[in-house]
């Protein structure tokens, strides 16, 4: 069995390889020091798909980014970092770069994988360049800390705010997808909530998105984000804390 897994592990490897030197379909992100980065991976139409991201460095150095397993998508040690996540929305997967750094730059490379062969692959070429740019779209979390005993219902809350008119954000309104998420460490893994996708309350180019959850164990504690995914990219509030307390 791991003689297989290597195997397969390897042969990837050497199809990413072949297929980055071969294909002219390699996507071009430009991003600023700062910046967050948004790559998307749509496995559509395809069942049973095992997904692998993989960062290629100049200099044909290959890294594992992340990978599924158990229905869940793992991030590897290496890449363990508030400033990598991974969302699944549907059959779309959102890999997003936080606080993007010049070591960020480098071509990513999303794999599906079917019934052990390759089904297709994403090529992404990130090129990072050393200014930051002023964004016109911001989320911001509600309260950063909050203490509460077990058995408390706690609502978390973020909005989401336009900094100037934007034609492009208000037409992908319709569209947004609201989530919240707890990372987890690499022995108990992260836990993920869908949210109601309704604005609750707007005021003029802002809107707020509520969770309410009850805290019913230790492992309920922790840091709280919420990711609105809009026109294409994954935008985070800076987490609200929870912890235990007022016993």
């Amino acid at each position: 069995m791991l003689r297989g897994l290597v195997a397969l592990f390897l042969l990837s490897a050497v199809f990413v390889f072949q297929t980055i030197r071969v294909s002219r379909q390699i996507a071009q992100i430009g991003a600023s020091l700062g910046d967050t980065v948004t790559l998307t991976c749509n496995v559509t139409g395809h069942k049973n798909v095992s997904i692998y991201w993989y960062k290629l460095n100049y200099g044909d150095i290959i890294q594992t980014v992340a990978s599924t397993g158990l229905h869940r998508v793992t991030l590897k040690a290496e890449f363990y970092s508030p400033r990598y996540s991974i969302i699944r929305a549907g059959h779309v997967y959102y890999l997003s770069i936080r606080n993007v750094r010049k070591e960020d730059e480098a071509i990513y490379v999303c794999e599906a994988i079917t019934a052990n062969k390759p089904a297709f692959i994403n090529v992404t070429h990130l090129a990072v360049t050393g200014h930051q740019n002023q964004k016109s779209v911001y989320v911001k979390q509600i309260s950063e800390t909050t203490s509460v005993p077990l058995g408390t219902e706690i609502t978390l809350q973020c909005s989401l705010t336009l900094l100037e008119k934007n034609k492009a954000a208000d037409r992908c309104a319709a569209e947004r997808s609201v989530f919240w998420f707890k990372p987890g460490s690499q022995s108990n893994p992260g836990v993920m909530f869908a949210a109601r996708n309704v604005c609750e309350t707007e005021a003029g180019r802002s809107c707020s998105y509520k969770l309410s959850k009850t805290i019913q164990n230790p492992s309920d504690a922790g840091i709280y984000h919420c990711a609105v995914v809009t026109c294409g990219e994954i935008l985070f509030g800076e987490g609200t804390t929870v912890e235990l307390g007022g016993w």
